[in-house]
């Protein structure tokens, strides 16, 4: 009996489920930058890696572009291992539901509990909005798919190796493929599960062969509570900052959906900026926030960011603004107090800024820290490069 009582708190108590204490953060009806309903379904193929891969950022770019994951060899054996995934043959939907509470609440917390059971770092589930979904999959087919559901699933990036990355090194498209890869797995086995539970499920996670993603991931981490629109042009999550990656379940099963989340970035990011000081591109703009296809958000350019990051000599992904951004930080007491004084306070917001502005230890890091070699795949023969910086 009290095992079974426990159980039952478990899945119907607003009890904390994983690492960090995502119900305490303040939930509102709708995300806290401009959403219109101007808003438009975007062709997967008009993102900008898929347009410097079809040059439309010049040959150069185009030439490079197919290496992005495969000239440093660890990187490019993370991302074939996520790749046999792509043609792992999923199973039919049972045809008989299983016998389970047909209570959203308890399945909805069930199904967040099994994600953390498979070391996601944050869950969270929204209603898929239809701008969401990409009119066309990379090969150029029309995306038709009719879920309600996306259960969205977080996976931090290594704190160490990122902290230690100068951006000219091989070890930044490292640090995201090898979340993606664990983000992958769990992805398909939530998928698989649900689908034995008698409901359809569809995994979406990076590196998908052929057709790559159906849903654009940035509205799902909104509408999912997991962070608000940030300078930088990624979802802020309060705990992570930007040192995180995400890929999501489609699905049928009943399901209670979050809501949006306000812990004061809006007014944070737009007095800090220390982001678009530091990025080596200057892809991130320094003014104002945008209307830019029906919503309100700080534009980025795209063209310089993907240009940079794909002609880099000495380096993959450079991660500059995830690294710099103030609310990427270890998750020690003295930063979850700053966190929850700028979370509450606007007096607070600017202190902090200002104070992390005077204190960049993150410039010096790099070399204790270092642990990776930074080899180069060059036609198939592997050469050692020195950062310059």
């Amino acid at each position: 009996m009290n095992n079974a009582r426990k159980t039952h708190n478990i899945l119907s108590e607003n009890r904390q489920l994983g690492p960090f204490p995502t119900h305490r953060l303040k939930h509102v009806e709708n995300p806290t930058n401009l959403l219109t309903d101007k808003i438009q379904r975007i062709d997967s193929r008009e993102i900008a890696f898929a347009r410097g891969a079809r040059g439309d950022y010049g040959l150069a770019v185009q030439r490079e572009a197919g290496r992005t994951t495969s000239k440093s060899p660890l990187a490019a054996t993370m991302r074939d291992t996520l790749r046999y995934l792509s043609h792992f043959k999923c199973s039919q939907v049972v045809a008989q539901e299983a016998p389970v509470p047909n209570n959203p609440i308890v399945l909805s917390r069930h199904i967040k509990r099994l994600g953390y059971f498979l070391k996601a770092d944050i869950m969270g589930i929204c209603e898929i909005p239809e701008y969401a979904v990409y009119s066309h999959d990379r090969l150029g087919n029309p995306i038709n798919i009719n879920y309600k559901y996306a259960i969205v699933i977080v996976a931090r990036k290594e704190y160490e190796t990122m902290y230690a990355s100068t951006g000219y090194d091989w070890s930044g498209v490292v640090i995201s493929t090898q979340a993606y890869q664990h983000l992958g797995l769990v992805a398909h086995t939530i998928a698989e599960y649900i689908r034995r539970l008698g409901y359809p499920a569809q995994a979406q996670h990076a590196f998908q062969d052929p057709v790559g993603y159906n849903v654009a991931i940035p509205p799902l981490l909104l509408w999912a509570g997991i962070g608000e629109v940030s300078r930088a042009g990624i979802i802020l999550n309060p705990f992570l900052g930007l040192a995180y990656k995400a890929a999501a379940v489609l699905t049928d099963l009943p399901l209670v959906p979050d809501k949006p989340i306000n812990f004061g970035l809006q007014d944070f990011c737009q007095n800090c900026k220390i982001c678009a000081k530091e990025c080596p591109s200057k892809a991130i703009p320094m003014g104002d926030k945008v209307l830019w296809n029906g919503y309100e958000t700080w534009k980025i350019n795209d063209k310089q960011c993907a240009s940079f990051n794909i002609l880099n000599k000495t380096g993959t992904i450079c991660n500059k603004c995830v690294k710099v951004c103030p609310w990427t930080r270890p998750d020690t007491w003295q930063h979850n107090l700053v966190r929850w004084g700028v979370t509450h306070s606007s007096i607070a917001r600017r202190l902090a800024v200002k104070a992390d502005n005077i204190w960049r230890d993150h410039r010096k890091a790099h070399v204790k820290n270092k642990w990776w070699f930074d080899l180069e795949d060059v036609d198939g023969m592997l050469k050692i490069h020195r950062s310059h910086r």
